[in-house]
């Protein structure tokens, strides 16, 4: 209890002094069509209740907008974490992922239906480290995708920016072991962003 308190004055705090930054800052440097649509996921997704995806969100906007300009991106995939996802379950302290972490969450590619990919299907994102894989087959109800369960319908679409829910962090070594149990295996397939 004590730690979900913490949490949600630290949610708080970062969304209040971010807030400023969208207000003045976003509408200075995000003017585009391509990142109002950034800004305009970034606030549903706080008005919906993914507050820190927001907020964490708000950081990532100068690297989606090097990634819109220099691969000329005709569309982003987001998966929000629900908040709990940012508290350690084994301290119950807040988790701040590295930016590196927090860019799993994005793909430069729109994909306005998730359960057309195919099981071991690999999803880019805006790390140039590390990519995701389809992990759900196709007789499974639920999509996952690194073994994490999507939520669908997406809580927003706007035609440019598609943001569908999740339960939990992706994390680095379910992304890199994943994709490299499955590069191994037959029937891989690879989806990439013209970039």
């Amino acid at each position: 209890m004590g730690a979900l308190k913490y949490f949600s004055l630290f949610i708080v705090v970062a969304f209040a002094s971010l807030s400023a930054t969208i207000s003045a800052s976003v509408h200075r440097r995000y003017h585009s069509p391509e990142m109002q649509s950034v800004t305009n996921a970034i606030h549903t997704m706080y008005n919906k209740g993914y507050i820190a995806m927001s907020a964490f969100t708000v950081g990532m906007q100068d690297h989606l907008s090097e990634w819109s300009e220099r691969y000329d991106v005709t569309g982003f995939t987001i998966f929000a974490p629900i908040n709990s996802a940012f508290i350690s379950d084994i301290s119950g302290n807040v988790v701040i992922p590295s930016d590196e972490k927090l860019y799993l969450h994005c793909s430069p590619v729109r994909y306005n239906s998730l359960f057309a990919l195919r099981f071991k299907t690999e999803i880019p994102t805006v790390s140039h480290k590390y990519n995701l894989i389809v992990t759900s087959g196709l007789l499974d109800y639920d999509i996952s995708i690194c073994n994490v369960k999507i939520s669908s319908p997406p809580i927003y679409d706007d035609g440019y920016v598609i943001v569908y829910s999740i339960g939990q962090l992706f994390s680095f070594s379910s992304a890199k072991d994943i994709v490299a149990a499955y590069r191994n295996s037959s029937s891989y397939r690879v989806i990439h962003a013209e970039l």
